[in-house]
C-alpha cells in the first residue's frame, strides 16, 4: 500500500505545473476573419468585431485563428492595447516568445497603467526559461520576470495575479517560503481563485505540511465544485491521506464533469484497484489508455496489476510492460514484472 501512496503523491506534484499557468491549436480560420471572399464585396469587420472574434478563438483553444484576428485588428489599429495584448497572449500560447516579448512590451510601453501586460511579459520570460535547452544558463530570465512584475505591483499593487505568478517563479526558484509569502498576497486580495489556493497547495505539498495541502485542495473545490482539474488533484491527495471513499467520491464527480480526462479516470481506476474493485478499476484505467495512450504510464501500471491479482499473466505482462517502457524510471513496473 505504502509503495502505491507514493506513486500517486509523486504524481500530484509533478503534474501541478499544468494547471498552474494553463492547447490546442485549429488550423482553420472563418472567411470573415481570414478576408478570403467568395467574389461578393464584404464590409470589413471593426477592430471591436476582430477583437472580440479573437478573444472567442483563442478561449476555446483555437489559436491560430485567433492569432490571425488579432493581427488584422493590430493591422488595423496599431495602437489598441486590447488588440495587442490579444496578439501577445496568443503569441504566447503558439510559443512565439519573440514576437510575444516585443508585442508585450508594446502594450506596457503605449499604456504603463495596463497591469495584464505585466503579467503577461512576466510569464513569456518564465516560458522562456522553462523551454530553454540549457535552463540553468536561462536563469536570468526569471530575474526579468520578477521584475517586470515589481513594476506591475507599482502601477497596481491590488491586481492579484501578480503575486501568483511571482509565486509560480518563486517555485522554479526552489524558493518555497517565499512562493508561500506570495500566494498568501494574492488570496489577501481574492481568496477566492481556485487556481491560485491549488497553487498554494502544491507548494505546501512540496514543503511536507500535508495537512495544509488538504485544507487548500478543500477551499478550491469548495470556491470550485465544477472544477474537474481541482477535483482530480485532491482525490489524488485523498488516495495519499488513504481516506480512499472520500477519493473515490471526488474522482467520480471528476470523471462525471470532464470525462475526456485522462488523469481522473488513471487516478480513479489506482483508487478503485486500491478498493479490489477490479472491473470497475479495469475500465476507468481503459479509459485512460484510450483518452492517452502515451502519457499515462501508471495506468498501464495498475491495469497490469489488476489483471495480475486476477491470474490473467499474459494481459498483466502486457499491460506491465508498456508501463516501463513509457517511464522506464517507473520502479514498481520492473517490480512487478520480475
Amino acid at each position: 500500500m505504502r509503495k502505491q501512496m507514493v506513486i500517486l503523491a509523486s504524481v500530484v506534484l509533478i503534474s501541478g505545473a499544468i494547471f498552474a499557468q494553463a492547447a490546442s491549436s485549429h488550423s482553420s480560420t472563418p472567411s470573415n476573419v481570414s478576408g478570403m471572399g467568395t467574389g461578393v464585396s464584404q464590409e470589413q469587420p471593426s477592430v471591436k468585431t476582430l477583437i472580440f472574434l479573437g478573444n472567442q478563438y483563442y478561449g476555446s483553444g483555437q489559436y491560430d485563428a485567433a492569432l490571425v484576428a488579432f493581427r488584422r485588428a493590430v493591422t488595423a489599429e496599431p495602437g489598441s492595447v486590447d488588440a495587442l495584448y490579444g496578439l501577445g497572449q496568443t503569441q504566447l500560447k503558439l510559443s512565439l516568445f519573440d514576437l510575444a516579448l516585443s508585442t508585450l512590451k508594446k502594450v506596457i510601453s503605449i499604456n504603463p497603467q495596463f497591469v495584464p501586460g505585466y503579467v503577461a511579459l512576466s510569464q513569456v520570460y518564465t516560458q522562456t526559461y522553462l523551454n530553454a535547452t540549457n535552463p540553468a544558463k536561462a536563469k536570468n530570465n526569471l530575474k526579468l520576470a520578477l521584475s517586470v512584475l515589481a513594476s506591475g505591483a507599482k502601477a497596481n499593487p491590488e491586481y492579484y495575479a501578480i503575486y501568483n505568478q511571482e509565486g509560480l517563479i518563486y517555485q522554479y526558484q526552489s524558493n518555497l517560503n517565499k512562493a508561500v509569502q506570495a500566494f498568501q498576497q494574492a488570496l489577501s486580495i481574492n481568496d477566492q481563485d481556485p487556481i491560485v489556493l491549488y497553487n498554494l497547495a502544491l507548494t505546501r505539498l512540496a514543503q511536507g505540511k500535508m495537512d495544509a495541502a488538504m485544507l487548500l485542495f478543500q477551499r478550491a473545490v469548495a470556491v470550485a465544485p465544477q472544477d474537474a482539474f481541482v477535483r482530480t488533484r485532491y482525490g489524488a491527495l485523498l488516495a495519499v491521506k488513504g481516506q480512499l471513499d472520500q477519493a473515490l467520491f471526488q474522482l467520480e464527480q471528476a470523471t462525471r464533469l470532464d470525462p475526456k480526462s485522462a488523469m481522473a479516470w488513471s487516478y480513479l481506476g489506482q483508487v478503485q484497484f486500491q478498493l479490489k474493485q477490479y472491473a470497475t478499476a479495469e475500465s476507468a484505467l481503459g479509459k485512460a489508455i484510450q483518452i492517452d495512450p502515451v502519457y499515462q504510464p501508471e495506468a498501464y501500471l495498475y491495469l497490469g496489476r489488476s489483471y495480475y491479482v486476477q491470474g490473467d499473466y499474459t494481459k498483466a505482462n502486457y499491460n506491465l510492460t508498456k508501463a516501463a517502457v513509457l517511464d522506464s524510471g517507473n520502479a514498481a513496473a520492473h517490480y512487478w514484472l520480475g
